[in-house]
């Protein structure tokens, strides 16, 4: 049944395929190609129900080895032709259908459920991610005036823009939701002279955050705390949310946006940085729910402001930056296998492969699959902005 399906795909590239028993199958043309081996009867029956969760697996697994080409060539084949694939195959687009209808339920974020699912995946030891990430440890979408600009740059610049656009003054009490290691937080109080708290549910960050704003001598002007945003009890001239709101949930979407508005001083302003969909709202694939963020989710825009118009919220920007968290994973890809052998040693070669097909099929989904990045803001009075973006470039 699988290689009946493919069969009917227009793959954007040449695929070759050899199937457990050894027969070799040729699909699509183009100038990339990849060679892979499938070593048992189960993987392709598993490929042809559900490849948005089996295909990682077995990659990890090596049920799928790629005897030619690269895992990067693969995956750029294969999420061309994903929508191709749901189409032809009803069997997998019944599953997506009925996933994407259960979807609240795959993002159970209760306060103690959330705090588990951010340390299964940021409380791991610290060491990997400084092995890919940039010298100030920014694991979110960079920000690309062009392609020629380093990691280390871009993710300064995305700091940067994210401050100028939220125009924050000296004196100013700023709040960082999902504060990482500390980076922006700290970038903030260096260039504005604010007064910053950050909060994270992840103990590594934590403790590695207020060691950094120790070292920087930043103590008097960053503190940050072991918190849920939904016991935030103080108001904030500046709200900043980069990188967590993947994190909340559909379900607590309301709670989420009436907790920062309510924390908003009349004078505030709040800028949200997340991934979203550009395509209606679906469900986050089995895979990465299961390997690398439990309880996560991708929003559609129509999703966040629709619980912006219920609450009568006013969004004053959108910027939707589209091939930015391309790049940046392509750099974070190129550092890991830079470091693979370090990695193996830290872990496993199984995590290794792990990671590999996360970064890449997160890059690809920039690609090929409609994600992309929205930077939203939103602000309590509708005159507490410049009336043009001028502002930000100056």
């Amino acid at each position: 049944m699988l290689f009946t399906i493919l069969n009917k795909i227009n793959f954007k590239g040449k695929l070759v395929v050899t199937n457990y028993k050894g027969k070799t199958f040729h699909f699509g043309n183009g100038s990339d190609f990849v060679k892979i081996r499938l070593t048992n009867k189960s993987i392709e029956n598993k490929l042809f129900r559900n490849p948005s969760l089996y295909l990682g697996e077995g990659y990890m697994n090596k049920e799928i080895i790629i005897e030619e080409g690269t895992l990067d060539d693969f995956l750029k084949i294969i999420t061309a032709s994903y929508n191709d694939y749901m189409s032809n195959n009803f069997v997998f687009k019944m599953y997506e259908s009925i996933s994407t209808f259960f979807k609240s339920f795959q993002q159970i974020n209760k306060l103690v459920r959330s705090k588990e699912n951010v340390a299964h995946h940021y409380d791991i030891d610290e060491k990997m991610y400084k092995l890919f990430l940039d010298k100030d440890m920014q694991y979110s979408c960079a920000y690309f005036h062009n392609q020629n600009i380093g990691i280390d740059q871009a993710q300064f610049d995305k700091k940067k823009h994210i401050i100028e656009k939220l125009q924050i003054k000296e004196g100013m009490s700023v709040l960082d939701i999902g504060c990482g290691w500390g980076g922006m937080a700290i970038q903030i109080a260096k260039d504005t002279g604010a007064r910053v708290k950050g909060i994270t549910l992840s103990e590594n960050q934590f403790a590695t955050a207020k060691k950094r704003a120790h070292e920087e001598g930043l103590a008097d002007k960053v503190t940050f705390a072991l918190q849920d945003y939904r016991n935030e009890k103080d108001t904030y001239d500046r709200i900043v949310s980069v990188g967590m709101f993947e994190h909340v949930g559909v379900d607590y979407f309301p709670a989420f946006f009436s907790k920062t508005y309510e924390i908003l001083k009349d004078t505030g302003v709040f800028l949200l940085h997340t991934i979203g969909q550009r395509t209606k709202p679906s469900a986050t694939s089995p895979w990465i729910r299961k390997y690398i963020f439990p309880g996560g989710y991708i929003p559609s825009l129509s999703e966040v402001l629709k619980e912006t118009e219920k609450q009568n919220i006013i969004v004053t920007d959108i910027e939707i930056l589209r091939m930015h968290y391309a790049h940046t994973l392509d750099y974070w890809y190129k550092n890991t296998i830079q470091h693979k052998e370090t990695i193996v040693k830290m872990f496993d070669e199984k995590f290794l492969r792990m990671w590999e097909f996360y970064l890449l099929i997160s890059k690809y989904s920039f690609i090929n699959m409609g994600n992309v990045v929205f930077q939203i803001q939103i602000a309590k009075n509708i005159n507490n902005l410049p009336l043009t973006r001028n502002y930000i470039y100056n």
